[in-house]
């Protein structure tokens, strides 16, 4: 028996709307193939809070997971509604000759997730237990719940940047939090707070790379949400799109023409109209 080293190691397949995540309870890569197709399984980025097996009264199981916010899941968490309800699969090999054929134990569906910039945690539920999900899956509001360009929105951003360069700067009255723009760049073409919520990305100088949300527009200045990190703007380039505040007649209807993707629900009164 000491001989006979037999490891088993857990594959994992998620399937998302326009991406694919394969990973393994295993300490390295694992190569799967199946009718020709390998596929690469990377270690899993985090933990399993809790077990896959189902109860003998036939009970579904729910997973608990955490794992790190990194890669192309980050990417996916970004595209609003990518992850939502993705497919699971996970099933065992052997580590040492994983083609002899894979036993799957679970199946289900993501629930409810909950991120940050370092981590992803949630719940996933086995196809048995989908009567168990919140229904409506959306919350019923007034404003949409898109993530403003990301896939159900269907807005392209890259129509609406538009590119600052450097002689566009007042570089000598910029502050770290108030972005000085020359006079008339803005203004001669935008009204106040058209760029309000959007998003300021720097190109060029000391703080390229950092992006901050736009809180506030008036005229040539632009209010960020919180500093740069730092108080040097030579050579500063940047790029800059106006936001969305989410309503189907202010911003889907008159700014973007949008509001076939619209997913809010306009006549849901307020609290202070429905009391």
């Amino acid at each position: 028996m000491q001989q006979d080293d037999v490891r088993l190691c857990e594959l994992i397949d998620l399937e998302a709307r326009t991406a694919s995540f394969h990973w393994t309870s295993a300490n390295g890569p694992i190569t799967y193939t199946l009718s020709g197709v390998a596929t690469v399984y990377e270690p899993f980025p985090g933990v399993a809070g809790g077990g896959a097996e189902q109860g003998i009264d036939l009970g579904a199981a729910m997973i608990d997971f955490g794992m790190a916010n990194t890669g192309t899941l980050f990417s996916a968490l970004l595209q609003g509604g990518e992850l939502e309800m993705a497919a699971v699969k996970v099933g065992r090999v052997f580590v040492d000759t994983p083609d002899l054929g894979r036993m799957f134990y679970y199946e289900g569906k993501l629930g409810d997730l909950s991120f940050d910039r370092a981590s992803v945690g949630g719940q996933a539920r086995s196809k048995w237990a989908s009567g168990e999900l919140r229904w409506p899956y959306y919350n019923y509001q007034d404003n949409c719940a898109w993530r403003f360009g990301g896939p159900g929105c269907g807005i392209n951003t890259s129509s609406f940047t538009l590119t600052l360069a450097t002689a566009s700067i007042q570089t000598g009255s910029c502050t770290t939090i108030n972005i000085e723009i020359k006079p008339g760049t803005l203004a001669a073409s935008f009204s106040n707070s058209r760029f309000d919520f959007g998003r300021f990305t720097v190109t060029g100088g000391v703080n390229s790379g950092q992006v901050r949300t736009i809180r506030a527009h008036t005229a040539d200045l632009l209010m960020l949400s919180h500093p740069l990190a730092i108080n040097s703007f030579t050579g500063m380039t940047a790029t800059i799109f106006p936001g969305c505040r989410k309503q189907l007649v202010r911003d889907c209807t008159t700014l973007y023409n949008n509001a076939e993707n619209h997913l809010g629900f306009k006549w849901i009164p307020i609290q202070e109209d429905a009391f």
